[in-house]
């Protein structure tokens, strides 16, 4: 009876460890890993920190909620008025760039960690980006 009831209390103490449903946190890889719109990067995984320190895409100018909804995939964008190697219409978009530091990469020029491409992902799977590029300065 004893053993029963020990039974019981651990399986019950090992589901209240359990993570309640709901929406994955934004950090939590998403299932575009294996459904990555690579037509629109124009690197790999693999040569994803190959560049000056960041990747960069345009958006719309002035398209708020857009932005608000890459930055809860990449908090860490960053915005400048410059056609970029991305090429933006400027002044009908804006260039964003994507940070590749140490935190994205395995290695310097190396590869990116899978959380850093699957972010690289899931902002190319947004509509509005027709295109992310390596970071080249001259």
């Amino acid at each position: 009876m004893k053993t029963s009831r020990l039974s019981l209390l651990v399986v019950l103490g090992l589901a209240s460890c359990a993570a309640p449903p709901g929406d994955p946190p934004v950090d939590a890889p998403s299932n575009l890993v294996s459904s990555c719109p690579t037509s629109e990067i124009a690197f790999t995984k693999e040569t994803g920190c190959m560049n000056d320190g960041s990747v960069e895409f345009c958006l719309p100018t002035g398209h708020e909620a857009l932005v608000a909804r890459v930055r809860e995939i990449a908090p860490t964008i960053e915005a400048r008025s410059s056609r970029g190697r991305a090429g933006c219409n400027v002044p009908a978009e804006t260039l964003y760039f994507f940070p590749t530091g140490e935190a994205e990469c395995v290695a310097h020029h190396g590869a990116l960690v899978d959380a850093a491409w699957d972010k690289i992902c899931r902002i190319a799977a947004l509509p509005e980006v027709r295109k992310i590029v390596p970071t080249w300065y001259e």
